[in-house]
């Protein structure tokens, strides 16, 4: 067993319902470009023929409409969902890789390597398809409203930049870009050491869930809390200094955690 063909083999498993997930989403939107479309060039022949002509379209328009943000939202739950899913779908049933995995204490963080790969190549891989399909928007946006000759304002760049969700998803520079895919591996570490630990738990009290939310809780508020009573006492390099170690420390016990539950306590 390698950590390649660990890889592999959870990226087979997920191909079907990622595959789902992300023709759920690009239909969707192109679906409502269409609505929206429609729409607004009715209304724009409707104020032609009253004579006051003076709505100017631009793409936030269209990518600030409701079904365009339910559509990343539900993309968003459902990466979320399945960092659950990826760990607890090897628990149904007392599955035969399962119960090959806990008698290999020593292979255990290869799995934990494989699922944590497979989660940030699907998040890497939705954020790849969701500006290619931006990017087709945009074109038959512009290119159907010129058309029509209805004015527009604004740059594509602008349109994202103005957008809350999707200047988050896809930031001006690199840098930021990294931190933001940093937080997201913390985000999905901290789903990981909370699914090991239950299941740990579980084997020993039916409150498993409450005590694992508990003690992954006082880890994120203990220095969170430290960090809103010393921000107005320290400078800016200073409070910088202060969210990176933050984050590594975080990471670091995240990792530990799920280390620890994933090796030392669960148990066939």
């Amino acid at each position: 067993m390698n950590l390649l063909k660990l890889l592999g083999w959870e990226v087979e498993r997920m191909t079907k319902p990622y595959l789902i997930l992300i023709t759920l989403l690009v239909a969707t939107q192109f679906t409502w470009l269409g609505v929206f479309l429609w729409s607004e060039t009715n209304m724009y022949e409707e104020m032609r023929r009253t004579g006051t002509p003076d709505y100017v379209l631009t793409f936030g328009n269209y990518i600030g409409g409701v079904p365009f943000i339910l559509s990343i939202g539900v993309a968003v739950a459902a990466m979320l969902l399945y960092s659950f899913w990826i760990w607890y779908r090897n628990f149904q049933g007392r599955g035969t890789f399962m119960m090959r995995l806990l008698l290999m204490p020593q292979q255990r963080m290869l799995v934990f390597g494989a699922k944590l790969a497979t989660m940030m190549l699907m998040v890497l891989g939705l954020l790849s398809v969701q500006w290619i399909a931006l990017k087709l928007q945009y074109i038959a946006f512009t290119g159907w409203f010129d058309s029509q000759m209805i004015p527009l304002s604004g740059t594509f760049e602008h349109a994202i930049r103005s957008d809350g969700a999707l200047s988050v998803m896809y930031p001006a520079s690199l840098v930021n870009f990294l931190i933001h895919q940093v937080l997201i591996v913390l985000v999905i570490l901290f789903i990981f050491a909370f699914v090991l630990m239950e299941r740990s738990l579980w084997q020993r009290t039916l409150w498993a869930p409450i005590l694992a939310m508990l003690i992954l809780g006082t880890l994120i508020l203990v220095p969170v809390l430290t960090f809103y009573f010393l921000e107005n006492r320290l400078f800016m390099d200073e409070l910088m200094l202060l969210i990176l170690l933050g984050l590594i420390g975080w990471m670091t016990a995240a990792i530990w955690i799920a280390r620890r539950y994933l090796t030392k306590k669960l148990s066939v």
